[in-house]
């Protein structure tokens, strides 16, 4: 189940390719403790560098990105500015105000859904941005949410074929059998382990941590440290409290980073706020 959503947002699994995707949330994230919501192409190109793209491959990332309706330009006299849109900033803003889920209700709020196989770009479509949205895979033609995210969907509903079969409901449970519909439907097993090794990596960086230096090199050091961590955030953030394992390491995680990020962000905005005034 995580390597099918890991693939949902890369567009590409663990390759090169989804490792520089997910390196732009990382950017506006940065640029968000300046109140910015907006980089310019020239310094969004920049720090695509520092974080080891050439440039030819930074401007073909960006467009890309901007085909997929993963992020927006608006043009700023000479240059363009850039935002990120759709799921993608969905997304991002889930990780950047990530709290615990709500208590429990009872219900879990669903998507059933039958797409024909002569339409299945659409059904994997539905699915991935479902599961992007929040949503658990409990079983193939089966979503389910702690939340109604249905308003999330509204723009991939809207290019449903007539054949699709789309239902919404809602699916009563108690908390028992809630919590091992949730333990299947998000991986809370998988993501367990992906979180332990993420705090050990990013405990170890903590305890070796030094004085970084407003440039390029810390900043890339935190997104080769973080990016992915809080990406992995991403796949349960608003499980209620109850339907999660005992000793869930997802506070832990979340806590580290954190930690990590006190020291490194301060020089890292310095850097920024220094390519911004140019």
């Amino acid at each position: 189940m995580l390597t099918d959503v890991s693939e949902s947002v890369t567009s590409n699994g663990r390759s090169g390719r989804g490792r520089s995707v997910r390196l732009v949330p990382f950017l506006f994230g940065i640029a968000r403790v300046l109140d910015r919501t907006e980089l310019p192409g020239p310094v969004l190109v920049r720090l695509l560098g520092d974080l080891g793209l050439t440039a030819p491959a930074a401007r073909a990332l960006i467009a890309r990105m901007q085909r997929d309706g993963q992020l927006a330009g608006r043009r700023n006299g000479r240059t363009v500015d850039y935002r990120l849109v759709g799921e993608f900033a969905q997304a991002f803003e889930r990780i950047r105000t990530a709290a615990a889920g709500p208590p429990w209700t009872g219900q879990f709020h669903t998507l059933l859904y039958q797409v024909p196989e002569r339409h299945r770009a659409f059904r994997d479509q539905l699915r991935r941005s479902a599961v992007f949205a929040g949503y658990g895979l409990l079983q193939q033609g089966v979503l389910i949410s702690s939340v109604d995210r249905r308003a999330q969907l509204a723009e991939v509903l809207t290019a449903a074929p007539d054949e699709a079969q789309l239902l919404f409901g809602e699916l009563r449970l108690s908390t028992v059998d809630a919590a091992r519909a949730a333990y299947q439907a998000w991986g809370l097993a998988e993501l367990a382990q992906t979180y332990r090794r993420h705090i050990r990596v990013l405990r170890t960086a903590i305890d070796r941590q030094g004085t970084p230096r407003p440039d390029g090199h810390t900043l890339r050091r935190l997104a080769d440290l973080t990016s992915e961590p809080m990406l992995d955030t991403l796949w349960a953030t608003a499980l209620p409290p109850e339907l999660t394992p005992p000793d869930w390491p997802l506070p832990q995680l979340r806590a580290a980073i954190d930690e990590l990020a006190e020291g490194y962000v301060p020089p890292i905005v310095e850097y920024l706020s220094g390519l911004l005034a140019n």
